[in-house]
C-alpha cells in the first residue's frame, strides 16, 4: 500500500511540473525578464542576502609568480577588451588572471577563440562567478476580456 502511494505521488507530481523549452541562439548578451511581480520579490530577498556569487567559467589568461607582470598583462588585456571583466586573484605564491563571467563552458568559449592570438596559452577555468547583469522589464498582470 505504501509503495502504491509513492508512485501515485511520484507521478502526479511529475504531471504536475510545467514543460520548459529551451531558447533560441542568439548572439546578444542581453537577456530580457518579463515576469509576476512576485519574482521581483523574491529577487529582491536574494539580493538582500548580499550573495553574488555562482558556479560558472572564466577564460584563465595567466599565471605566474610575478605581480608586475600579472599587472601588464591585465593592462592589455582591458585595452583591448574593454567590455569583458577582468580579475587579478593571489594564490600563494602566484598571481593569476581571468577574465569574463559565464554561466557555460560554451558561452566562456566564445570569448576563449576570440583572445586566443593575443594570449594564446589562455585556457577554461570552472569558479565562482559573479551574477551577470540582467535586464529586468517588470510585467503588468493581463486583464481577461469577460465574455
Amino acid at each position: 500500500m505504501l509503495k502504491r502511494g509513492m508512485v501515485v505521488v511520484f507521478v502526479g507530481g511529475m504531471c504536475a511540473v510545467k514543460p520548459v523549452h529551451a531558447q533560441t541562439a542568439s548572439d546578444s548578451t542581453v537577456k530580457e525578464i518579463h515576469a509576476d511581480a512576485s519574482i521581483f520579490s523574491l529577487l529582491d530577498k536574494r539580493k538582500a542576502l548580499g550573495t553574488k556569487n555562482l558556479k560558472g567559467y572564466r577564460v584563465k589568461i595567466h599565471f605566474g609568480a610575478e605581480k608586475a607582470k600579472a599587472n601588464e598583462i591585465k593592462a592589455k588585456f582591458c585595452q583591448k577588451y574593454p567590455d569583458v571583466p577582468a580579475y587579478m586573484d593571489y594564490d600563494t605564491p602566484n598571481f593569476s588572471i581571468t577574465v569574463g563571467n559565464y554561466r557555460t563552458r560554451l558561452d566562456s568559449y566564445k570569448i576563449y577563440k576570440q583572445i586566443q592570438t593575443d594570449f594564446p596559452n589562455a585556457f577554461i577555468v570552472e569558479m565562482k562567478i559573479e551574477y551577470p547583469d540582467l535586464d529586468i522589464k517588470k510585467e503588468e498582470p493581463k486583464e481577461e476580456d469577460p465574455k
